[in-house]
């Protein structure tokens, strides 16, 4: 029996990890409700639209941000439409890059409403 329990450990060791690890990279912010939205921008940031894009995970609803992600409020208004951009297409620091994932017109969508929003 030690043989087999002895063999589990790392098993339990190796799986306690991965789902600590899985927990410590995924993000906490909260979403807006649907109800209370009205901009195709805001849409996409609140991951209502667009399929694997859900800015809000990470920035929170009100870009105050969360342990992962920045807080949109100090960073956009330091920011050129065309810095943004090349924000969400390249992913700087922990963010994943989202090039390819929003069309031009979802991308001019989303940038207006951060602009507007995080002025």
């Amino acid at each position: 029996m030690k043989t087999t329990h002895a063999r589990a450990r790392p098993l339990l060791a190796a799986t306690a990890a991965l789902v600590l690890s899985i927990a410590l990279l995924s993000c906490a912010g909260k979403q807006t409700p649907r109800d209370r939205i009205t901009d195709p921008g805001e849409m996409i940031y609140n991951g209502l639209t667009v399929s694997g894009v859900a800015c809000y995970k990470c920035h929170n609803a009100d870009g105050t941000g969360t342990w992962r992600g920045a807080n949109l409020a100090e960073r956009v208004p330091k920011l050129t439409d065309p810095a943004i951009e090349k924000a969400i297409n390249e992913g700087p620091g922990m963010m994943p890059a989202f090039k390819g994932k929003l069309d031009a017109q979802q991308m001019a969508a989303l940038t207006a409403w951060l602009r507007d929003r995080f002025h």
